[in-house]
């Protein structure tokens, strides 16, 4: 039987709006979210890991395998482009750029890297300190 473990977690304002983002637009629920968040992660750390420690050979044929995959690929785009006129492609273009760079932007402000963390430190007051009889 699986045994679970509560944690509790602080999160920002701006950690929460995307929070229920993916709970309104996916249906994911808080802990869902952060379960498949948790597990996409450690795949991409266990990837690098293989990636990095894994023997030379299989880099190179992978590597090589993923190349002739993406000039495939390339070839087929630009066929697919031949058909649509020029006009509309750097519309289309123009929609995807600005499209990508307001999510990478919304992305920079919610994971905001030098955030300080605790309790913010309260003003002491000045003068004597009263002293209370109990």
């Amino acid at each position: 039987m699986t045994e679970w473990h509560p944690i509790t977690a602080k999160f920002s304002t701006e950690e929460k709006k995307l929070l229920d983002t993916l709970r309104d637009v996916y249906g994911l629920n808080y802990n869902q979210s952060l379960k498949v968040g948790i597990e996409l992660l450690s795949r991409l750390i266990a990837m690098c890991e293989y990636y990095a420690t894994a023997d030379g050979d299989i880099i190179k044929k992978v590597t090589k395998a993923g190349k002739r995959h993406m000039k495939q690929l390339d070839n087929e785009v630009k066929k697919i482009l031949e058909d649509i006129p020029i006009v509309k492609q750097e519309s289309e273009y123009e929609k995807l750029s600005t499209g990508a760079d307001k999510m990478i932007s919304h992305l920079d402000d919610v994971f905001v890297k030098n955030r300080k963390r605790g309790r913010k430190p309260s003003k002491t007051k000045r003068g004597r300190p009263s002293t209370k009889l109990g």
